[in-house]
């Protein structure tokens, strides 16, 4: 799921007309104050968020006199949609999704831009909001529409799948996720000992896995494995930290891959 960092400040001005003091250092990018937007009717910050969001003023989940706060309260089918938010007037607002459950998801965004967040629904009812940190003037509104972009339903169903798989946890273990159609690997930053290297893929009918330390030190050999979908375990002892994995689809094609690193007294 994308967030941003939420603040404001009134930045006042004043005429100095004594002498003239020494230029003041300049800030630095971390201390840098961030200015609040013009001055604006809530009528124009109304305009302003329906542009952003493509909608009419009168639209659900746009604001209105009574509440200068977008909302949506809404039953959706199962899927996947996106979530957009939009303010104006301030410098940023809270966009919270709350299920069902009444468990609350909350991400801040900047007026600047709009938040789009892709939000994977089990169905049923759901409630939407974008809540500035001050009245009117300011305005907020929200709009939800299904998922456009197949790379963002992609990524959350491997997300899914990765955290399916090699269960249940087991204390200090390390693990990780990849997929590719090419040679990809990554580093699990253990420290030196015996381990369990636990590992599993699905996609091609077989995989290249090797293991070397960070350092670049060989510590398993490529080995080919089978991507049936179950688990193989094998030892490996790292002599120093950090252990990059590598795997590699053996006919070129898309490939997932879990694998974790189990220190060699756990079950």
């Amino acid at each position: 799921m994308f967030l941003a960092a939420f603040a404001a400040v009134v930045l006042a001005g004043c005429e100095y007309t004594g002498p003239e003091e020494p230029a003041a250092a300049a800030s630095s990018p971390a201390t840098t104050r961030l200015e609040t937007p013009p001055p604006a009717s809530f009528e124009q910050n109304v305009e302003e968020v329906a542009r952003k969001l493509k909608a009419a003023p009168t639209d659900a989940g746009m604001p209105s006199d009574a509440e200068p706060a977008g909302k949506l309260v809404l039953a959706l089918g199962p899927g996947d949609y996106t979530i957009t938010g939009a303010c104006a007037g301030v410098y940023g607002a809270k966009l919270t999704v709350t299920r069902e459950d009444g468990v609350p998801e909350a991400a801040y965004f900047e007026c600047k831009d709009t938040l789009d967040k892709f939000f994977r629904h089990d169905g049923g009812p759901l409630t939407i909001s974008a809540v500035p940190p001050e009245g009117k003037p300011a305005a907020t509104g929200v709009s939800v529409q299904r998922n456009q972009d197949p790379r963002a339903s992609a990524l959350e169903d491997f997300s899914d799948w990765s955290g399916e798989q090699l269960q249940p946890p087991v204390p200090g273990e390390l693990r990780g996720a990849s997929s590719g159609n090419a040679r990809t690997g990554t580093t699990l930053m253990a420290d030196p000992g015996q381990y369990h290297l636990d590992f599993l893929c699905v996609g091609p009918n077989f995989a290249e896995l090797s293991v070397s330390t960070a350092a670049g030190a060989e510590v398993l050999a490529p080995v080919r494995v089978p991507c049936d979908g179950q688990a193989v375990r094998m030892p490996l002892l790292l002599p120093s930290k950090g252990a990059d994995i590598y795997m590699s689809p053996l006919e070129g094609i898309d490939g997932r891959y879990a694998y974790r690193l189990v220190p060699a007294g756990q079950p």
